[in-house]
């Protein structure tokens, strides 16, 4: 099955490639469609006039019966929902009609089980055929583009809808880059252009499955940096820090100090710590010099490093905390949280173990 088309006068059609036997008026065929096999009369075979293309609308040839192999145009009833690019096979009896039945919805089953996660988000995925639609979802399953719903066909207004439902049936933490239709070498008509566009539902289209993937993954990383500058606000990255003997600059606010860090990463703008004298803040780090130089993040490997401290007026190194305490990065609930949610992929297992030593240093529930 090619092609499903409405034609004027009459109605839903398929055009398809009688690949081999005869096919009558009458008879039963059974074909895919959305909401599972088709069981359905031949209502006309048509072919084009001669010198005439299938796909051109004009007036077509009325046939009893046509013996394979060529190209026809079928009218039926309870076409709407057929499949283009799926099988369609004739039945002569029910016994015949059920074994077609079963054969084609198992490789509808198949599809739906191998790329569709109806429990998780995922995108929406749109393709002109069967064959198209399979393509995209074994590269998409390649690529670990989760999907949560497919289709056949153009997009119209009530594929949108279905978006709007799949992401509101989703987790409350639902991401932006998921209120999406890939449409792969179909047209969207301009009511769901304008619709989706009302409704925050993005949608793609492109006729090469690689031209489509790289319009999504750079879609994908934009909403993902949206949502860490939004989230850099609350989260605070792990780190312990040793001060370094003899290495105090300036012991009232601003306090600058030597450190080394021994766990995790320090960045500017880190609010610090001292979880061994009753977890005191001491002010936020306001810049760090490696090597006489600025920068704004340093590992263990870096070695040695000054810091300033500021924020806090009322905070004396000797007189609050010295050289024999650890320095913490500050945590909070809200701040792990946001890591989690923005950054957990930034951090490696050696800094989600600092930061399950840290919450129980500051008592974090």
């Amino acid at each position: 099955m090619l092609e499903v088309k409405v034609i004027e006068g009459l109605g839903t059609t398929i055009d398809v490639v009688l690949v081999n036997g005869l096919l009558k008026v009458q008879d039963t065929i059974v074909l895919q469609g959305f909401n599972g096999a088709i069981v359905t009369q031949v209502r006309a075979l048509l072919t084009p006039h001669p010198m005439k293309e299938m796909r051109v609308k004009a007036e077509y040839i009325h046939h009893q019966k046509i013996k394979g192999a060529m190209g026809i145009k079928i009218s039926a009833p309870g076409l709407e929902n057929a499949i283009a690019g799926s099988e369609l096979i004739r039945a002569n009896t029910e016994a015949e009609i059920q074994a077609a039945k079963a054969e084609i919805e198992d490789n509808m089953i198949d599809i739906m089980d191998k790329y569709v996660d109806k429990g998780s988000e995922g995108v929406c995925v749109q393709a002109s055929t069967l064959g198209s639609l399979e393509a995209l979802l074994e590269f998409l399953l390649q690529s670990k583009i989760p999907v949560c719903s497919i289709a056949i066909g153009p997009v119209y207004k009530k594929d949108v809808m279905k978006a709007m439902k799949v992401m509101a049936s989703s987790s409350k933490h639902s991401k932006k880059e998921f209120a999406t239709i890939l449409a792969f070498d179909v047209r969207v008509v301009p009511e769901a252009a304008e619709f989706a566009e009302q409704e925050g539902i993005k949608i793609f289209t492109a006729q090469i499955i690689y031209h489509l993937f790289d319009e999504f993954t750079a879609y994908v990383k934009k909403c993902e940096d949206e949502r860490k500058d939004k989230g850099s606000t609350d989260a605070i990255f792990p780190c312990a820090l040793e001060i370094v003997k003899d290495a105090v600059f300036n012991r009232a606010a601003p306090i600058i100090i030597g450190v080394t860090v021994k766990a995790g990463f320090l960045k500017v703008g880190t609010p610090l710590a001292v979880p061994e004298k009753d977890n005191i803040r001491i002010g936020v780090v306001e810049s760090i010099e490696l090597n006489k130089k600025s920068v704004t993040k340093v590992y263990p490997k870096d070695g040695a490093v000054a810091i300033r401290i500021g924020g806090m007026p009322n905070i004396m190194f000797g007189r609050h905390f010295d050289e024999t305490n650890q320095i913490c990065s500050w945590q909070t609930r809200k701040s792990i949280d946001a890591l989690k949610e923005f950054f957990r992929n930034e951090l490696t297992m050696e800094d989600w173990k600092l930061i399950k030593v840290l919450k129980e240093k500051y008592k974090i529930e």
